[in-house]
């Protein structure tokens, strides 16, 4: 009886929340059209809680944060205010918080190490360089997507399909900003930007589209499947040439050049030095094709290319010599975008001290690459980021490093779930660093 009146009451409560909900949805609705949208998408919201429950939201927040963010900035710019990449990652993480709190965790100590001297010397820097709101406003961004956001997917251990959906999420965000992209024409002397900000952006996104299509070949053999991974290759490759990116596309042939040491296969050596080989002789009619500002246009030294170099070159100066005015504690984040080299940018902002933290942390994401670990895989996105950084301004860029947190689940052993465990994936958990010697490279 005292269990039935309480499931009543739990149910008129229930109703009464959902009454006060939708009432003051409609309120705000009868605002404007702006409010209406706002509106619509928290109903949509709070019914996908109620349908799906918070784990399944977490993952849907965090596959909207990939599917945003190859075109994270352009994103913001049309609709102001935060990102939504950023504004998909905290709600998600709020949603699987609960679910992995409980879980240990124990990270390299060489990686925990270099993010405690990142996280000491940007302090440092935003309290004696002054502008202390927006120094630090800089710092959080660029400590919680290297390190904060790294380290809560080490401890959530996803499993391989939560993986796989968002690295496909991220795949079809990027094919719609190329889409667009063909939609808008070029924006500046022949140039695409998608839905991105800027053009090199652009060209990022497909480098890391195309490195995430690395990770999915030994996952997936069926013929249709590798049918559609060529497909999101082509698209991804065609993003990089009319984005005019030079840095996009020579990062591109270097990472070509490392699959056969990651593979450690002959055949898949010859295979790529062949592709390599035809793209060289291709040269000459992509160039005819896409004109001088595609990025093989541009690297050859056509279109804008010489006087890009001569901006680039400038602001490598100013920052020098910024850097040379403060290298030990640094003068702080604000404006470092402007000299287009991650890490000249980190070296200005928290100094020397605080840059060989940054490399630390870069290295312990990087090296698994090169290990047995059977999510190897996922340190391509890494390596994009060092590859490019010379040359990019994005320090706290999630283009690259929303997909790259992943990242640090090569950084832990992994194990098999058991059978009675439900999805029977490969996932990882926290204990040696050692990856076991059951585990093959040729299976990985």
């Amino acid at each position: 009886m005292v269990t039935q009146v309480r499931g009543r009451s739990s149910g008129v409560v229930a109703t009464l929340v959902a009454v006060l909900l939708a009432s003051g949805l409609i309120f705000v609705a009868t605002k404007g059209l702006l409010y209406a949208v706002v509106a619509v998408v928290l109903a949509a919201y709070l019914a996908f809680v109620v349908a799906f429950g918070s784990r399944v939201t977490g993952i849907a927040c965090m596959m909207a944060a990939f599917a945003t963010a190859p075109a994270y900035r352009g994103l913001e710019q049309m609709i102001g205010g935060i990102p939504p990449c950023d504004a998909f990652v905290i709600i998600g993480v709020i949603h699987l918080l609960p679910t992995f709190v409980g879980n240990k965790l124990k990270l390299p100590t060489v990686y925990l190490s270099g993010l405690l001297i990142m996280s000491v010397m940007s302090l440092v820097s935003v309290i004696v360089t002054g502008d202390l709101l927006i120094n630090a406003f800089y710092a959080v961004q660029w400590l919680f997507f290297i390190g904060v956001l790294p380290i809560l997917v080490a401890w959530w251990r996803p499993e391989l399909k939560a993986i796989n959906l968002m690295l496909w999420s991220y795949l079809g965000g990027h094919l719609i900003s190329t889409a667009y992209a063909f939609v808008e024409g070029p924006i500046h002397a022949g140039r695409y930007d998608g839905l991105t900000h800027h053009p090199n952006a652009f060209g990022l996104a497909g480098l890391t589209s195309i490195v995430i299509v690395l990770y999915f070949v030994p996952i997936y053999r069926g013929f249709f499947v590798r049918v559609v991974l060529l497909g999101f290759v082509a698209t991804s490759l065609l993003s990089i040439v009319i984005s005019g990116s030079r840095a996009s596309i020579i990062v591109l042939v270097v990472i070509v050049l490392l699959v056969p040491l990651v593979e450690r296969s002959a055949v898949t050596g010859f295979a790529w030095v062949g592709l390599g080989a035809l793209g060289v002789l291709s040269i000459p009619y992509i160039i005819d094709i896409f004109g001088e500002e595609s990025a093989i246009g541009r690297l050859a030294g056509s279109g804008t290319a010489s006087a890009s170099d001569a901006v680039r070159t400038e602001g490598l100066k100013v920052g020098f010599d910024r850097l040379w005015s403060s290298p030990i504690v640094g003068s702080g984040f604000n404006k470092v975008e402007e000299f287009h080299n991650v890490f000249l940018e980190a070296a200005i902002a928290v100094g020397f001290i605080g840059l060989i933290g940054y490399l630390m942390v870069l290295y312990k994401l990087a090296r698994p690459l090169f290990s047995a670990h059977p999510l190897r895989r996922l340190s391509y996105m890494v390596w994009v980021y060092m590859g490019v950084g010379p040359t990019f301004p994005g320090l706290w860029d999630r283009t690259v490093w929303v997909p790259a947190s992943l990242a640090a689940l090569a950084m832990l052993a992994p194990y098999v779930r058991k059978k009675h465990d439900a999805p029977a994936d490969l996932v990882v958990e926290p204990a040696r660093e050692a990856v076991p010697r059951a585990v093959s490279p040729g299976r990985a």
